[in-house]
């Protein structure tokens, strides 16, 4: 390795152009015929602190053709270990599913690497396709699934989580339809209040685009400052404003792009049948819902 040596009386110094690697065991070789003098640097220490603290969906019961997994850490995580990290095992024989988690590379990381997005192989899922007609689907229904995140998932630093995390999902039938945000439910919110308007979806929605799909705008078509989550089992979305509602109309905004947990969205079905009308795409344009206030009505 690179460095430089120095002699102080009978003292032999090596400085190395970079420090040495902690962990790593270095020899000193001479001409003379004796062993090499062995350094070693001992590896740092390092403390599991990341837990996982969410796995999406959260309903305890996935359609068969699901799509998609989120896991969420506390931390960043190391890149390209999912693949030996991350299971879906069979919850009652235990035996792994193989191939059912589809392998990525690059792995789906969001900017932190602290979300992991995990699809199920959608190969697998379309019908009609040389993976669904050779292995089906990825998931069996009537059965159940576990999701398992294993302990030794390294996270950014090379420490391991504090213990596994995992999810069990029974699985049910099919979802192959369009969302239809005209079923939705609204429940309205008095003005000159910051009370929290909640919309009650026809069925879980994916979750990561159920937060970045769905905008209140006011009269002028401004969107309005607040804050947005999802409720239990992502079926319903709440929306608090930054400043009390008044009696002008509000609209929310649904993007086309909104999907439930089988990749069906509001414009089309993930795995669609040509012969069936009712699957044709739809307008590829927001879906406008009124968002007004009881009395905002009386107001008009």
């Amino acid at each position: 390795m690179a460095g430089t040596f120095t002699v102080d009386g009978q003292a032999l110094s090596f400085r190395p152009r970079f420090p040495f690697a902690a962990g790593t065991s270095y020899a000193f070789l001479d001409d003379h015929p004796s062993p090499p003098l062995l350094l070693t640097r001992p590896a740092a220490a390092r403390r599991a602190s990341t837990v996982v603290t969410h796995i999406y969906p959260t309903a305890g019961q996935l359609p068969v053709n699901a799509l998609r997994f989120y896991v969420h850490f506390s931390a960043p995580m190391s890149e390209g270990l999912a693949g030996t990290a991350v299971e879906l095992h069979d919850a009652g024989s235990g035996q792994p599913l193989p191939g059912a988690v589809l392998p990525l590379e690059p792995e789906l990381w969001d900017q932190r690497r602290t979300r992991l997005t995990l699809l199920l192989d959608p190969g697998r899922i379309k019908r009609g396709l040389i993976p669904h007609r050779e292995a089906g689907y990825p998931l069996t229904p009537g059965r159940c699934v576990v999701l398992a995140i294993g302990g030794a998932f390294l996270d950014a630093n090379g420490a391991p989580l504090t213990a596994g995390s995992e999810r069990r999902y029974a699985v049910g039938p099919a979802i192959r339809q369009r969302l239809e945000p005209g079923d939705w439910r609204i429940e309205a919110v008095p003005v000159a209040t910051r009370l929290s308007a909640r919309v009650i979806f026809d069925r879980p929605v994916d979750h990561a685009l159920g937060l970045r799909c769905l905008t209140v705008v006011d009269a002028s078509g401004n969107p309005v400052a607040g804050q947005s989550t999802l409720g239990a089992e992502e079926r319903s979305w709440v929306f608090t404003p930054a400043s009390a509602w008044n009696a002008s109309p509000y609209t929310l905004l649904v993007s086309p792009e909104l999907e439930d947990v089988a990749g069906n969205s509001v414009t089309r079905v993930f795995d669609r049948d040509l012969t069936n009308p009712d699957h044709r795409p739809g307008p590829a344009e927001p879906t406008q819902l009124n968002l007004v206030s009881d009395l905002a009505r009386e107001v008009r």
